[in-house]
This record gives structure tokens, sequence and C-alpha cells, in this order.
């Protein structure tokens, strides 16, 4: 497997033991609780996730299914474009630019615990899919269109990076939940 897509999966096997600790022994009144009412919940940051995942799952099917038909196959070295690099690192935490959630991708506060967390599971076994199905493709040519942003288009490896690193970034905010000060004890 390229490293590219090798460290996607280690990344991914990281994200999933942090989930399950951020997890652990929560109560359905603590995975809902937010410390103002525009903060979001541990619930609505785990939900947004699996918004954003699955709307991005057809968007990657479609592209690696066009990087077969073309050919576009390379076993790297892979080279980014800057605005692609750029995107990623403004995606990681801490947010350093805050963007207006999409409507539609806003997450509800309705979800039970248990289906919340079974849901986030198969959503990371199907990247992992599409993680490992793009192995021998040119991770830069092969494109990905956004579809939040449709002009927005950014190669595999960097849609990868920024997938995981947008789940790093809300779990870094779930945190920030579980360990505010006025957090409601078990």
């Amino acid at each position: 497997m390229v490293a590219d897509l090798a460290g996607c999966l280690f990344q991914l096997n990281e994200i999933d033991a942090d989930v399950g600790k951020l997890l652990s022994g929560l109560t359905e009144n603590q995975f809902h609780w937010s410390p103002t009412a525009s903060s979001w919940s541990i619930a609505q940051c785990v939900v947004h996730l699996d918004i954003i995942g699955n709307r991005y799952l057809h968007h990657l099917d479609e592209t690696i299914e066009r990087a077969h038909a073309e050919n576009l196959e390379s076993w790297g070295p892979f080279h980014y474009g800057f605005l692609e690099r750029w995107i990623v690192h403004a995606t990681e935490p801490p947010p350093r630019i805050r963007l207006r959630t999409p409507a539609s991708a806003r997450p509800p506060d309705d979800r039970l615990l248990a289906g919340v967390a079974e849901n986030f599971r198969l959503l990371q076994d199907e990247l992992r899919k599409r993680i490992r199905g793009s192995n021998g493709l040119d991770l830069a040519r092969a494109k990905v269109t956004s579809p939040f942003v449709k002009s927005l288009r950014m190669g595999l490896g960097p849609c990868f990076a920024f997938l995981l690193a947008h789940e790093r970034r809300h779990l870094w905010q779930a945190w920030r939940v579980r360990r505010h000060e006025a957090f409601p004890p078990a």
C-alpha cells in the first residue's frame, strides 16, 4: 500500500481509539449536554462527522470508479496543490478558521448514544474500504468534487486527509465539551 494511504489507515485507527475513549462511560444526559445554547454537544459533534462522511462516500466512489476507467494509476510519490494542502492544514484542530456549517450538515441532538456510536463505526469501515480501494490510483490527479461546494475539487489523497482532519477537529471540539468545568456528573 502506498505511504499516503497507509498513513490514512493509521490515522483512522487512532481516531477510532479516540472516539472509543470519548464515548466511554457517557450517560445519555452527558452525551447531549452542551456548555451553551449555541455550542454543540458531544452527540452533535459525532453526528456531524457521520453526516459529512456519508455525504462524501458517493463522491469518493465516483472518483475511484472514474480513475480506474481512465487508468489514472500511480504508486507515487504524489504532489498535491497548495490549496489542497492549505485546506487540510486549516481543518486540523484547533480551528484557525471557522466556517458556517451548511444547513444540510447541521446535526440534530436527538440521536441515542449507542446508535451514534454504531453509525460512526460503520462510517469508519466504509472510509477504510475507499482508502484501500484507492491503492494504485493517482491520488493527486483523481479529483473528488465536494458535495457541499461544487467548485471545490481535491485529489483523492488530500480528500482523505481532509476528512480525517475534519474528524480530528470535531473530536477535539467534543473533548472540550467533555472536559468543561460544568460537564454533568454521571
